[in-house]
């Protein structure tokens, strides 16, 4: 499905470009991130369900929860969108933190000092639902590198 990882050290987060359906690889060229007036999106889950988590907040109780989470960049910091139960959380990370299906493998190799693009890279080599070109998002620059 995806890997994406936050290096809370080096403010750095990367993504894989792997779109997967089942079994089926979709493409590799994927863009898992998205901006909008909250700021800059990082997606794992259901692509279909990417507007709806855009538009809730901490505490939203939604009739039907989506089934995606995001790592989102706004005012220079990273923040975790996901859900607590039936409740919208939306928390700061003041720590290195990873989602997607290949989460294990790249905060594991953050943790052991790998730049958040080598983490990713190395999620790829274990992960079958990652794949495809890196993607690095430097948030103290406010730009990909």
């Amino acid at each position: 499905m995806t890997t994406i990882v936050y290096d809370h050290k080096n403010k750095q987060i990367a993504c894989d470009s792997r779109l997967t359906g089942g079994n089926l690889i979709i493409t590799d060229s994927a863009e898992k991130y998205r901006a909008n007036e909250k700021g800059l999106w990082f997606f794992a889950g259901t692509r279909a369900d990417e507007n709806q988590l855009m538009e809730l907040e901490h505490n939203d109780k939604p009739e039907i929860k989506p089934d995606a989470n995001a790592l989102l960049i706004k005012e220079g910091k990273c923040f975790l969108v996901t859900f607590n139960g039936d409740y919208c959380s939306v928390s700061e990370n003041e720590y290195n933190h990873s989602i997607g299906s290949g989460c294990d493998f790249a905060l594991s190799a953050v943790d052991l000092g790998r730049t958040a693009k080598e983490a990713v890279e190395y999620a790829i080599t274990r992960d079958t639902g990652s794949g495809g070109n890196v993607h690095v998002y430097d948030i103290e620059k406010g730009k990909f590198l």
